[in-house]
């Protein structure tokens, strides 16, 4: 019997080279806490088989019989560290390919758990609680779909959720250049785009001053990423009564667009603050 689990963690093991205690041991058929599960993973641990990362969440080393094999992503270990948790903001973009500076080190995963920051192996992880919104409508996971960056599973927010998000939260997302540039690039690298998806979770968030950034982002774009109107109109709903200030807008730096009841920063507006021009390779995490 002891061979056929330490066969059967061989197996789990080379398969995922990195996951969560509960994931061992539901797939060694023994319960989370049992003794065996423990002894495994401590004898993986003892031999440089495994390290573990954080508690309860273990990595495979690389194999020094086979020095080509590469340490994975950060934000692949990231994804394990909460059970319900999310990749989002800056981290969203990159797993779109669509981030503009790879020098945003932090890695950022949206979770119930608490808030602040971790220390990891491969430098700081943040955990941001999804907005009061989606708790009380009891949709954590709205708009969050899985992808398989180096041929694993990870759960990331859909880019129409990391657009609202990252124009809501720039600071959380490298900064207002940062976001800037990153979505210039966006119209001429998304596979697939519902603009209908955007209005959906802006209306969820409820938060009527983000209407006016989003609807002049989707407007500006709208030929590009085939906008309908009647999102816009949905959009145009939802604006205050108020102007409002967004991407790092402020009294004396700021332009106002009036259909959206929007001051924004005028980098935002100057068309050729655009990052990355299209037929310029980027960098895909």
């Amino acid at each position: 019997m002891a061979t056929e689990l330490q066969e059967r963690a061989t197996a789990f093991m080379d398969a995922n080279p990195v996951f969560r205690r509960e994931e061992f041991a539901a797939a060694m058929g023994l319960p989370k806490g049992s003794a065996p599960v423990s002894r495994l993973l401590g004898q993986q641990v003892a031999t440089e088989r495994l390290t573990r990362l954080r508690r309860e969440v273990y990595a495979t080393l690389p194999n020094r019989k086979a020095p080509g094999r590469l340490m994975l992503p950060d934000y692949i270990h990231a994804s394990k560290y909460r059970p319900d948790g999310v990749l989002g903001y800056h981290t969203g973009l990159r797993l779109f390919g669509i981030q503009y500076s790879v020098t945003v080190s932090q890695v950022q995963v949206i979770s119930n758990g608490p808030a602040g920051y971790a220390r990891t192996p491969f430098g700081r992880c943040r955990f941001i609680k999804p907005h009061r919104a989606l708790v009380d409508a009891g949709k954590t996971d709205f708009l969050a779909v899985w992808k398989e960056p180096a041929g694993i599973p990870v759960r990331v927010t859909a880019f129409e959720r990391t657009l609202v998000d990252v124009l809501h939260r720039p600071g959380r997302a490298g900064g207002k250049d940062e976001v800037i540039d990153s979505l210039a690039t966006a119209p001429y690298v998304l596979k697939s785009f519902d603009p209908g998806k955007v209005a959906d979770y802006v209306e969820l968030l409820g938060i009527r001053s983000l209407a006016g950034v989003v609807g002049w982002w989707l407007e500006r774009w709208q030929s590009e990423l085939d906008v309908p109107e009647r999102v816009l109109d949905r959009l145009r709903a939802m604006l205050p009564d108020w102007r409002s200030y967004r991407l790092r807008a402020r009294p004396g730096k700021a332009e106002l667009v009036s259909r959206w009841r929007v001051y924004l920063h005028p980098d935002a507006l100057d068309p050729t603050f655009q990052g990355t021009w299209p037929d310029q390779p980027l960098e895909v995490p």
